[in-house]
């Protein structure tokens, strides 16, 4: 594996830590909507939203240092 600047590594982490958010929003999500939880749906509906923006944010942010430092990565599209 390639070394991986400092920037490179923190957005990296961002990502990660993004997409658990994700996937254990979901499933709380889930478990909700099975449970008819409405009040828990509809918040657990904003706080999803919330991160799905965060997550454009962060893959964003890790698309443009590559691009404007050339860094080494998993291809981010």
């Amino acid at each position: 594996m390639a070394n991986k600047c400092p920037e490179y590594a923190n957005l990296q982490h961002e990502v990660q830590l993004t997409l658990h958010t994700l996937s254990d929003l979901t499933r709380a999500m889930l478990d909700a909507f099975h449970n008819c939880d409405r009040d828990r749906f509809v918040q657990l509906d904003k706080e999803l939203e919330a991160t799905v923006g965060r997550k454009e944010r962060t893959i964003g942010a890790l698309r443009q240092h590559v691009k404007e430092h050339k860094c080494i990565g998993p291809e981010v599209q």
